[in-house]
């Protein structure tokens, strides 16, 4: 690893980033590359040769500010969609793992939902430890898993990879098109869990919500996918995928060789989860619908921002845009 420090008397850092980001930039990095038995590596003592044009400090600072309007657009939506998520998992973890509305009617806590919903949940537990009336089934009991599309091999359809899947939030790439071969079915309200190492392990999963409602589309054979059945919503099985408890469950599951272990699904449809009232799952279907209704659309437009930001970017670091213009153009999409 090596620290390049601009000199901010003539270079401006965040102008100096945007640089190094440029398509020439990234050429000459190319080019410098050193390739190693294991590692490839660029000589520190190459960075200085690179020539860099160099407005006036004031237009650098411009340029800077044009580029990273877009990118803190970016950053702000990459942060309301954790949260969204976040907030979705910890009233999954609240209601099915903790119990917490029950504990806190036994304590004679005040509530914290609205009374429709706080009036749903039971107020003492069973002998076995759920709260009165809730049961304990599989996985199966509640969804399927690889679930059968109809989708002959030939037929163009959206695809996925397994480098589409995102290893932390809910939202794949962008699908292409490809004459489906064989490997997983899906369509929207699916969810897609990497079953082979080290994907698993990484935490490649997705909850599909980007394609038109009748599509159906393919992707690795080394996914599975979990489609809760009513009443249970759609995305608790995004959700539970992302659980603690799901996710060491499935790495524990693995069997093969070194370097090729992967889950079978069958050792996923005992995976034991709890079975509320129709009533809870219905107020749960209703908040976590409306959090993840939210993030497609911060989505699209980061996706958006970005070919837009890459698309300025080499025309503002070679002086074939003009800033004034460049900000006209920022403003409108912003």
């Amino acid at each position: 690893m090596g620290l390049v420090r601009a000199d901010r008397g003539k270079l401006n850092p965040r102008f100096f980033l945007y640089t190094y980001l440029s398509p020439e930039f990234q050429d000459f990095l190319r080019s410098k590359t050193i390739t190693g038995a294991t590692v490839d590596r660029i000589g520190l003592i190459e960075f200085p040769k690179f020539p860099i044009l160099l407005p006036q400090l004031a237009e650098q600072e411009a340029i800077a500010s044009i580029l990273g309007a877009l990118d803190d657009k970016i950053d702000l939506n990459r942060r309301m969609n954790e949260t969204l998520e976040a907030m979705a998992r910890a009233i999954f973890k609240d209601w099915f793992v903790d119990f917490g509305p029950t504990r806190a009617k036994m304590a004679e806590q005040a509530p914290y939902h609205d009374p429709a919903i706080w009036s749903a949940f039971p107020d003492r537990f069973d002998a076995d430890g759920l709260p009165f009336g809730w049961s304990v089934c599989g996985l199966a009991d509640i969804a399927n898993l690889n679930p059968s599309e109809r989708l002959p091999q030939g037929t163009e359809a959206p695809y996925l990879d397994m480098a589409s899947l995102p290893v932390r939030g809910s939202w794949p790439d962008k699908p292409t098109t490809r004459a489906a071969g064989s490997g997983a079915r899906f369509r929207n309200g699916d969810t897609l869990v990497a079953r082979i190492t080290p994907c698993l392990e990484n935490g490649k999963t997705a909850f599909v919500s980007r394609l038109s409602d009748s599509a159906i589309a393919w992707g690795s054979t080394e996914f599975i996918v979990i489609r809760p059945r009513l009443p249970f919503p759609a995305e608790y099985g995004y959700l539970l995928a992302r659980h603690d408890a799901f996710r060491a469950h499935a790495i524990q599951s693995m069997t093969g060789t070194s370097g090729r272990q992967r889950v079978q699904p069958e050792s996923l449809r005992s995976f034991p989860v709890v079975k509320p009232s129709d009533v809870v799952l219905r107020h749960f279907g209703e908040i976590v619908k409306g959090l993840f209704a939210k993030i497609p659309a911060n989505e699209l437009e980061t996706e958006t921002l970005a070919a837009f930001r890459d698309l300025l970017l080499p025309k503002l670091m070679s002086g074939e845009l003009r800033v004034r213009d460049a900000e006209k153009m920022v403003e409108a999409v912003l």
